[in-house]
């Protein structure tokens, strides 16, 4: 997978995320009026379903620090602060800007007690905004990233799918049992749990780009035919919109990037792709400070479910861009 191509993927899981978070739940409703239902349930809230952003930055991730690991670049505790830090910089002055315009809008909520600050700005709580639950346990995972390839070195590959496929399921069915129903989210078992139940995405990430390397993810009978892989696409996109399940959302996710990646992407559209992936990690942190933390009600009174899509698309892009551009230069100033 070309780092163009990687850049256009996650440019399509923001595209996701943000849907995801403007439409998965019914309550949305009570704010706008979609036009299109299947049955009694808004197409919006359907297409939901197909939205699964967090499995697309996991595999990307996995797939991405295996190129690291394969070429023997320094994944040790020090190299991978580094690289960390670069996204907890961007991650503070989000918080600072928000919470200090929180302050204002919703000062029963910004910024709390010392112990609330303290745990936000190390991303072990979330109460500031719950969409950042992922930041911990993707510390984590790439903390860990060197000893899970050694293991899976260890165990080969159908063995560690075995592995990490019973923690997946197991971790899965204790969230939904237990720690969800608690709403215990920031507790250490929790975040345990987490961590081991994302593994699996991550390390089917770390195959596809060892299967990469050995024989490549082209498919010959699909080469030149865009039209049919077009049509594979959204059928896949389709099939997954009805399936209650997220079991085997795995699936969905490796046949969604094996397909992407048949694909001839013309250039206006690889370009956008390419743009957004450049900016995702950004706007994964800002976009539901707009949705549901601060301007709830100004996002969702553009009434439409794509006018609301397209505003906070718009919105994040605008505040991501200069945000970005800081971070930058404040990791250059840092020198990391």
């Amino acid at each position: 997978m070309s780092k163009e191509k990687s850049l256009m993927l996650k440019g399509v899981a923001i595209l996701m995320m943000v849907f995801l978070h403007l439409f998965n739940n019914l309550g949305f409703v009570a704010y706008c009026h979609p036009l299109l239902y299947v049955g009694d349930k808004p197409l919006a809230y359907i297409i939901t379903r197909a939205c699964v952003p967090v499995g697309f930055f996991l595999m990307l991730s996995g797939y991405g620090l295996d190129c690291l690991y394969t070429a023997q670049r320094d994944m040790g505790l020090k190299a991978q602060g580094r690289r960390l830090l670069k996204l907890f910089v961007a991650y503070w002055l989000i918080l600072l800007i928000f919470v200090s315009i929180g302050s204002f809008v919703r000062p029963e909520k910004y910024p709390g007690d010392a112990w609330e600050m303290i745990g936000n700005l190390t991303s072990w709580k979330n109460s500031y905004n719950a969409e950042h639950w992922f930041l911990f346990p993707y510390t984590m995972l790439s903390i860990t990233a060197l000893y899970i390839f050694k293991l899976v070195d260890k165990l080969g590959r159908w063995k560690s799918v075995a592995l990490f496929g019973f923690l997946y399921l197991v971790s899965g069915y204790i969230i939904s049992r237990y720690i969800a129903v608690e709403k215990s989210y920031d507790s250490v078992f929790a975040h345990f749990i987490t961590y081991i139940e994302l593994t699996f995405e991550f390390v089917l990430g770390a195959l596809l780009h060892r299967v990469s390397v050995e024989r490549g993810l082209k498919i010959e009978r699909l080469a030149g035919k865009n039209v049919l892989v077009l049509s594979l696409l959204l059928l896949l996109i389709t099939a997954q919109c009805f399936i209650t399940t997220g079991v085997f959302g795995f699936l969905y996710l490796l046949c969604f990037i094996v397909l992407f990646l048949q694909l001839r992407i013309g250039k206006v559209a690889a370009t956008v792709l390419q743009f957004l992936g450049k900016y995702s990690m950004v706007m994964w942190l800002t976009h539901s400070f707009f949705c549901y933390h601060l301007f709830h009600d100004f996002i969702y009174s553009f009434d439409n479910p794509l006018f609301i899509f397209i505003v906070l698309m718009a919105i994040t892009i605008a505040v991501s861009i200069p945000i970005k551009w800081i971070a930058d230069k404040i990791v250059g100033v840092m020198k990391l």
